[in-house]
């Protein structure tokens, strides 16, 4: 069992999520469709899917792309091939869809074809779909491990997601509405949180910013916000996935789980609670907004999803949800929704 290993102090925790943020808004990008996989760069600015170059980093402002050697990233006008070169023109309106796919102009789709020439390596240069000539190439989107940069230069759509393997076991913690319908995983959209932050009782008055990680401990609490799109009118469901460690991907760095030890001896589990205020990145230990709604505590076994609470959607708002350690229990994870999904998210019923 891990205690407070990687949040001990104020120092640690700076330590362990601001090294995150020497871009803003950093992330990387998966293929899915056939092929899939990591989406690389090549030496010259080529994004490719596998092949043995390193896996690109991107950040975005508004609706612009960036890697993150400051390169911009473009849609080549005469070859439609997706790049990012200095100085590099062509179409450069990319954003985010709600569920966390890469789209260029409005579409999410992309063209993959093998790549050619001296040194090729297996793997497949990207395209947008205007490509012309697509013999032997196949259609795939780009789903970002970048959650928190949802909210920059992302449509108001409703995107659905791919269907995810995650196990369907579901632990009811709260239910203030109907649950018939709502679905236990991504497979029918969902929004994921656009700004997580940690907070420790060790050091009240210190904020810790927005981070990729999430981390529950008995000293770490950590604030999620939603923003809730307007065409989410009907019910939503606040659902926690956690897949075994080994079903997600190695770049992520799994996670950390003290074990089912707590569970069971200690009676924990995570606490989740709406919160009356909304949070933002310089919130501390002390300046966390008062508890409006308390979900109660979730059992959380590797290998499952969990259903926290089914509610009316608070559709167009910013919303903010705790998640506080019960019986001494630790996790601290990379959320992430590609190309396993894992930790809180928000999901709408049919």
């Amino acid at each position: 069992m891990r205690v407070a290993a990687v949040i001990v102090a104020a120092q640690a925790v700076t330590a362990a999520v601001l090294p995150r943020q020497n871009t803003p808004c950093s992330f990387v990008m998966f293929a899915v469709g056939d092929p899939n996989g990591s989406i690389v760069e090549d030496t010259i600015g080529e994004n490719r899917i596998g092949g043995g170059y390193p896996q690109g980093n991107y950040y975005m402002k508004g609706h612009v792309l960036y890697d993150t050697l400051n390169h911009n990233c473009v849609i080549d006008p005469t070859s439609s091939q997706f790049l990012c070169t200095q100085g590099a023109s062509g179409l450069a309106d990319f954003s985010l869809a709600d569920d966390g796919n890469l789209m260029h102009n409005t579409s999410e789709n992309f063209v993959a074809c093998p790549a050619s020439g001296p040194g090729n390596d297996g793997s497949w240069n990207i395209f947008s779909d205007a490509l012309q000539s697509t013999t032997g190439c196949e259609t795939v989107t780009m789903r970002t491990g970048g959650f928190n940069c949802t909210a920059l230069g992302r449509p108001d759509t409703t995107s659905s997601a791919t269907s995810s393997p995650t196990a369907t076991s579901t632990a009811v913690a709260s239910t203030t509405a109907t649950a018939a319908a709502c679905p236990t995983d991504l497979s029918k959209g969902f929004q994921f949180p656009h700004l997580i932050v940690p907070t420790s009782s060790k050091a009240p008055n210190q904020s810790f910013g927005n981070s990729y990680e999430a981390y529950i401990t008995p000293i770490n609490t950590t604030i999620y916000n939603f923003d809730i799109p307007a065409s989410y009118n009907g019910t939503c469901s606040l659902v926690f996935l956690f897949p075994y460690k080994t079903d997600l991907d190695p770049t992520t760095g799994g996670y950390s789980f003290s074990g089912t030890e707590e569970e069971v001896g200690e009676h924990g589990g995570i606490d989740f609670a709406l919160l009356s205020g909304i949070a933002s990145a310089s919130t501390t230990y002390n300046s966390t907004p008062a508890v409006a709604k308390d979900y109660g505590k979730t059992q959380i076994i590797p290998g499952n999803n969990y259903t926290v609470a089914t509610y009316p959607c608070q559709a167009g708002q910013t919303v903010s949800y705790s998640a506080t350690s019960v019986g001494n229990v630790e996790l601290d994870y990379f959320q992430d929704s590609a190309p396993m999904p894992i930790g809180l998210y928000v999901v709408p019923c049919a």
